[in-house]
């Protein structure tokens, strides 16, 4: 009869199981972007991008974890700053899907890139109002509802109301936005309501069509999506649209 394994070699184990998948899926991510025709420069950035995420891959797995064994992970050695966290680097012509329950990080890219001189368009499905107060940031906005604006006079600060349905109406919009001049950037709060108000093929053709009119007037696009709300084929045909997946 063999000797017995003890805490020791399970931790080895384990350590050694978690360092081959950590080096594969970093592999994986590397292959993903070679295939896409993107410059040395670019692949540069990405990359860096990349690792900035390492932290929040790493606590996703750590909350993965504590669902599956109902014990509390500490993740104590384990910081934004020493997995190597900076700011985004924000290019012009690329859209961004940013993969968060609620759209902290994509306002936050979104603010920052007006902070930067870039003129700014937000589509919402959150009252324009509540957005400005918790974000602070000042940008033409469209809101996304199925409200009728009240009859009497419109202020020249009053929101433009879309309906959610109206897709070639909220396209021409952001064209027409866009088309103003280069550094328009466009955050879309709602892709989630989007989906359920259409069927998904029409609003992967919207997405489509803002892609390609932002790499023409050189703008930024930023989707925060909520991954769990949509389909995964779905989020999946949403992603490789996409020039960046944070």
């Amino acid at each position: 009869m063999g000797p017995m394994p003890n805490q020791d070699d399970d931790y080895v184990k384990g350590f050694m199981k978690g360092f081959q998948d950590g080096l594969q899926d970093a592999w994986e991510e590397i292959l993903k972007l070679t295939t896409k025709g993107y410059t040395s420069r670019e692949l540069q950035i990405m990359a860096k991008t990349k690792k900035s995420m390492l932290y929040q891959r790493v606590q996703q797995r750590a909350d993965e974890l504590e669902k599956a064994t109902g014990r509390r992970v500490v993740l104590a050695d384990i910081t934004p700053q020493s997995a190597g966290m900076s700011q985004v680097q924000m290019l012009p012509g690329w859209s961004y899907v940013v993969k968060e329950d609620r759209p902290d990080r994509s306002f936050s890219l979104f603010t920052s890139l007006l902070s930067q001189g870039a003129r700014g368009l937000c589509i919402s499905r959150t009252h324009p109002d509540v957005l400005r107060q918790k974000y602070g940031f000042s940008a033409e906005h469209l809101w996304l509802t199925k409200t009728e604006r009240s009859q009497g006079a419109v202020a020249a600060s009053d929101p433009e109301y879309v309906s959610p349905n109206n897709l070639a109406h909220l396209a021409s919009e952001i064209k027409e936005f866009l088309a103003k001049g280069e550094r328009g950037a466009i955050i879309i709060e709602g892709l989630e309501y989007l989906n359920t108000q259409n069927d998904f093929k029409s609003v992967l053709k919207f997405v489509q069509l803002i892609n390609e009119q932002v790499v023409l007037d050189k703008g930024y696009l930023v989707i925060p999506v909520d991954q769990g709300t949509m389909d995964s084929k779905e989020f999946s045909l949403i992603e490789r649209e996409m020039s960046q997946v944070l």
